[in-house]
């Protein structure tokens, strides 16, 4: 995990920080690793954090029960307090030694009270599904010691950051972390990571998100924001008996980037699901293997459609191309919804029982 040290107030116009590794880092009103200027009482160098190790959030089943191998050591002329949990101020200097160990979630104030910080862990938990490469081994046991993170071989929703190679394939953990909205970003951010020691903010990953590869196409990812609102007013029809790529994962991938998604039962009984005030917003999701399966329905002849890895494209770059939305050929004999409610019972009947 990394510490951080927030100004209670947040309107203090105070720094914020972030301490990455161990160390011993300044506190004062010049010149110091965490400056604080708002409060006179501060004196030039006031006090030192002393991080002694850097704690993995695995190693703290008790939250901050469990000593967090920070101290903090007074050397100024007003003091300084800690509060925990709500309780009486400790005063440092009065302390042997002049000082004490902070724990996540104390309250340090410095010089006559003005400036008040919160002491707490941030968690880092990381992820990979390309952990057999050598060099993602060796990226995050460095970050495991350095910043006390954690690794996780299992996507949950404890995990904080998703990490991937450049140009690795899309796949089911990768679908799984976009739908979850977790940050998606390239090993090399772990190593800028690696490389700090305090600052007022997190690094960056804009500069390393990823290019992944969906069949042999570069597609640069986006972050969830941008991919929330790239198929928005777009509804896609749906057909089980279509052998998308990532099967029951689509509707939820589509929900993500902002779509409304329906079956062709669903349409069948009641258009307006998918209508979205125009019938150019409705469009149907093909696969290549079987690109015609929605010519054979009557109702839906004159709906635009687009190949799955088209859209799996657009939901991954966060822009759909108009190009990719194709009309139909109109040159195959259209059913009704009720021959395909048939079909489609006689096709689930034989999944059943194969």
């Amino acid at each position: 995990m990394v510490w951080s040290l927030f100004p209670v107030d947040p309107h203090s116009g105070e720094e914020k920080y972030y301490i990455y590794r161990k160390g011993t880092y300044k506190v004062g009103r010049k010149g110091c690793d965490i400056v604080i200027s708002k409060d006179k009482g501060v004196s030039r160098v006031h006090a030192e954090i002393i991080v002694d190790e850097m704690i993995s959030m695995s190693r703290l089943p008790g939250g901050s029960n469990i000593l967090s191998r920070v101290r903090i050591k007074d050397g100024s002329k007003y003091g300084t307090f800690i509060n925990k949990n709500h309780a009486s101020n400790e005063k440092v200097h009065e302390l042997p030694s002049k000082e004490t160990t902070l724990k996540d979630g104390d309250v340090v104030c410095f010089g006559t009270g003005n400036a008040a910080y919160r002491f707490s862990f941030v968690p880092f938990v990381f992820f990979s599904d390309n952990r057999g490469s050598y060099m993602i081994k060796i990226l995050m046991n460095l970050c495991t010691h350095t910043i006390g993170a954690c690794t996780t071989i299992e996507l949950s929703d404890e995990c904080t950051h998703v990490l991937t190679d450049q140009l690795a394939p899309v796949s089911e953990p990768l679908i799984d972390a976009i739908v979850a909205k977790k940050p998606i970003m390239l090993m090399s951010w772990l190593e800028l990571l690696g490389e700090k020691c305090i600052g007022s903010e997190i690094p960056s990953w804009s500069s390393n998100v990823p290019t992944v590869a969906v069949e042999g196409v570069s597609v640069q990812l986006v972050d969830s924001i941008t991919r929330s609102k790239c198929l928005v007013g777009y509804s896609f029809i749906l057909d089980p008996r279509q052998m998308y790529l990532f099967e029951d994962r689509l509707p939820a991938l589509l929900e993500v980037a902002g779509a409304k998604t329906a079956s062709v039962e669903e349409f069948c009984s009641n258009s307006q699901v998918v209508d979205c005030g125009g019938r150019s917003r409705a469009v149907c999701v093909t696969t290549k293997a079987s690109a015609h399966k929605f010519d054979d329905i009557t109702e839906l002849s004159s709906y635009s459609r687009v190949d799955e890895m088209d859209l799996l494209c657009a939901i991954l770059s966060g822009h759909l191309d108009l190009s990719v939305l194709t009309q139909p050929t109109g040159q195959y004999t259209h059913f009704s919804c009720e021959w395909y409610s048939l079909v489609l019972n006689q096709w689930v009947l034989l999944k059943c029982t194969s």
